[in-house]
């Protein structure tokens, strides 16, 4: 199964990369430009392409989809081929590619891939049926759409849905991951794990490492030192895998980098930016002290402008706030550049701020608008509660560990946050780029209100991310990545210099190759080191301790010295090994009826006992897939005779026209030992007495013969 977990690591890689690959080589950028921005377009061709099919009727999947896009690209080919386009970007070091990626497959096998006990490995919480069935849905039915989306989309399942509604939902990430599916016939679960790794940890690495390179000028060595802070983050992408299935949203956070570099781009100088050739000792180049040296040229610009407006709306399609995640960052940055405008032209100080203070205020009118909008207000409702109090939450923030108090606590990362603080304080020194440190500051304002308050103001500011602390610290983690890179490249100049003076007074040479090497292997070493025993510290097991990890080899055993990348490790593991509601014996049960049960029979079900996830994960044709909505008015007169009285089906003619309605042809019952104690009761939401007609079939129950088992786990057939 593992060769089918690189399968489709591979497909997804192909699928996110040359689309958009080809798409911006037709418009000109440069070869490694078009590498690390190819993921945010192609993934917004995939969504186009899969939305227009949807219109027309077309079943969407890899062959359909790929014509399409490709006779897109022999078009705009067709149409751009004779003119000219330069772009003005700096170069991007292929060392920080290569760096990028085999840091990136190293710490996704290491910290993620590793830890699944199988590729299949489902995260068992609360939202991952919703993901899960509509994959499987858009892969059975062809309909890669985030409009009237539902989990019964093929003609069939349309006919028997129990509630027959329908509605807009992003879902351009469902729709790639139903693309391998079609394509490979894997599990829904391996595509889905596979996604994580490709989107986490080669996607999102690759977007920041051209975002460096834009920011910095192409500063050889702060784009260098880039590429090793991409991942050292535990707040993202490396949190937001455990915190729950929000997969949509991990993916929309990855791609941010692209868009910012679109947008930055599209909105640089006007004109030429003088730069000295002289280098500044703590400095770096003149490219590095000036940001973007050179004017964006206007046919750069229009065709920037063109790739962001497609990549907006992967960005929407991927997950809503993502634009709002885009806004943070960028709104500094639109000052920053109004104020440099203005001061070209000779504009006095006083109508400067007065023109950004204009612009701060037109931003807040239109998030107000975008906060006030119908169709948002479930979001932007969404409450979590406050946990923190004003100066816990600064302490958290200067280190990084965001939110502890609220998830899974885990080991400061010291040495990451004195870099985030020393490149804030060269950023703030630097006219061209303090943009960034306010980016950053906004961020974490946003997090710190959302987790003290329980205001309209903290919905106001952070309800576009449900006020959920995980997505907020994600946000604040991408903002401070450019200043994690600036930290380092001052650590590296500071070792240097400590380095060289010494020499100078031993009449020695400098190598500064192998003090990089060094510098770069203590930086990777310190901040994803593994937990350890530290002679000295004795500590004593208590009982229960003990007993808990009686199993393990002592060497094993949790250690006295917890590091924020070891806590991790182990948080990891157990997320993915959660066996309810859903146990391995049933997961077995599951795949194994899956291989016989055809695909287009009707199999009743009781949702809460755990078959909610059948469908999704093993392309069983549930009935019933999800838990929540049962008693509603929305819901058919069929599914409520089935759901209540389904043990009567041999005495109840009512119940065998219900049944002949949907056209059912099998029924799961499965077991419910662990299920209120599950996810599925997070809310409340366990309520076995309202399928009390399927539960209650057993080998005895007329009607309904017995075709396999394990244990109190069964399939019958219904006698008809």
């Amino acid at each position: 199964m593992w060769i089918s977990m690189l399968l489709a690591i591979l497909l997804i890689c192909a699928l996110l990369l040359v689309p958009g690959f080809a798409l911006l080589r037709i418009l000109r950028l440069p070869p490694r430009w078009s590498l690390c921005l190819s993921p945010l377009p192609s993934i917004s061709l995939i969504a186009l392409t899969g939305q227009l099919f949807a219109f027309v009727g077309i079943p969407g999947n890899l062959l359909t989809v790929g014509l399409a896009t490709a006779a897109l690209l022999a078009v705009l080919w067709l149409l751009v081929r004779s003119r000219e386009v330069h772009h003005a970007l700096p170069a991007i070091p292929p060392l920080a590619i290569a760096l990028t990626l085999i840091l990136g497959a190293g710490l996704g096998y290491n910290l993620f891939l590793s830890r699944l006990a199988e590729p299949d490995a489902l995260f068992q919480a609360y939202d991952v049926t919703q993901h899960l069935n509509l994959i499987r849905s858009m892969a059975d039915s062809g309909r890669l759409s985030s409009i009237a989306v539902t989990p019964y989309a093929t003609a069939a399942d349309r006919a028997i849905d129990p509630f027959g509604g329908a509605g807009f939902y992003p879902a351009a990430w469902h729709a790639l991951c139903a693309i391998v599916v079609q394509t490979t016939g894997f599990a829904t679960t391996v595509v889905i794990n596979a996604s994580t790794f490709v989107f986490s940890c080669l996607v999102f690495p690759l977007g920041l490492i051209a975002l460096f390179a834009l920011l910095f000028g192409g500063d050889r060595k702060v784009v260098l030192c880039g590429s090793l802070t991409t991942l050292a983050f535990v707040a993202f992408p490396w949190a937001l895998i455990t915190f729950g299935p929000v997969f949509p949203n991990l993916a929309g956070f990855t791609v941010v980098p692209v868009a910012l570099v679109l947008f930055v781009y599209l909105c640089g100088p006007s004109r030429n930016l003088a730069a000295s050739s002289t280098k500044a000792a703590a400095g770096g180049t003149a490219a590095h002290r000036n940001g973007l040296l050179t004017a964006t040229p206007l046919p750069s610009r229009i065709c920037c402008g063109a790739i962001l407006l497609l990549c907006v709306l992967g960005l929407a399609l991927l997950h809503p706030n993502t634009v709002f995640t885009c806004a943070v960052v960028l709104i500094p940055y639109c000052i920053s550049r109004i104020a440099e405008e203005l001061r070209c032209r000779g504009i006095d100080t006083a109508r400067k701020i007065l023109a950004c203070v204009g612009f701060a205020v037109v931003c807040l009118g239109i998030w107000y608008v975008c906060y006030k909008l119908p169709f948002l207000q479930e979001t932007v409702t969404h409450i979590w509660p406050d946990f923190l109090r004003l100066w816990q939450a600064i302490v958290q923030v200067l280190s990084l560990s965001y939110t502890t108090g609220f998830f899974s606590e885990m080991a400061t990362q010291f040495v990451l946050a004195a870099l985030v603080m020393i490149g804030a304080v060269r950023a703030l020194n630097n006219p061209r780029l303090r943009w960034v440190a306010f980016s950053y500051a906004f961020a974490c304002f946003i997090f710190i209100v959302s987790a003290t308050q329980s205001t309209e103001i903290k919905q106001f500011l952070a309800g576009f991310w449900y006020t959920d602390p995980m997505r907020l610290a994600a946000m604040a983690a991408i903002a401070a990545s450019p200043l994690a890179a600036l930290g380092l490249a001052w650590a590296y100049d500071m070792a240097l210099a400590l380095v060289t003076g010494y020499n100078e007074r031993i009449e020695s040479t400098t190598h500064p190759i192998r003090i990089a090497v060094l510098l770069g292997v203590g930086f990777l070493l310190l901040n994803f080191a593994p937990e350890f025993n530290l002679p000295g510290l004795h500590s004593t097991p208590s009982e229960s301790v003990a007993q808990e990890y009686e199993d393990l080899e002592y060497r094993d055993w949790p250690k006295n010295v917890h590091t924020t990348f070891g806590d991790y490790r182990a948080i990891v593991s157990e997320t993915y090994s959660y066996i309810s509601p859903l146990s391995l014996e049933e997961q077995r049960f599951l795949e194994r009826i899956a291989t016989y049960v055809p695909t287009s029979e009707l199999v009743l079900n009781d949702p809460m006992d755990g078959s909610f996830l059948a469908y999704g994960m093993y392309g069983i044709r549930t009935y019933y897939r999800n838990f929540i909505g049962y008693g509603t008015p929305e819901e058919t007169e069929a599914s409520r005779v089935i759901r209540l009285h389904l043990y009567d089906y041999a005495q109840d003619p009512a119940v065998q026209e219900a049944v002949a309605e949907v056209d059912a042809r099998y029924v799961l019952v499965m077991d419910q030992d662990d299920s209120e104690y599950s996810f599925i009761d997070l809310r409340g939401d366990y309520k076995p007495q309202q399928f009390a007609g399927i539960a209650a079939i057993d080998s005895t129950t007329p009607g309904f013969t017995l075709v396999d088992h394990f244990g109190r786990i069964a399939l019958y057939r219904i006698d008809r």
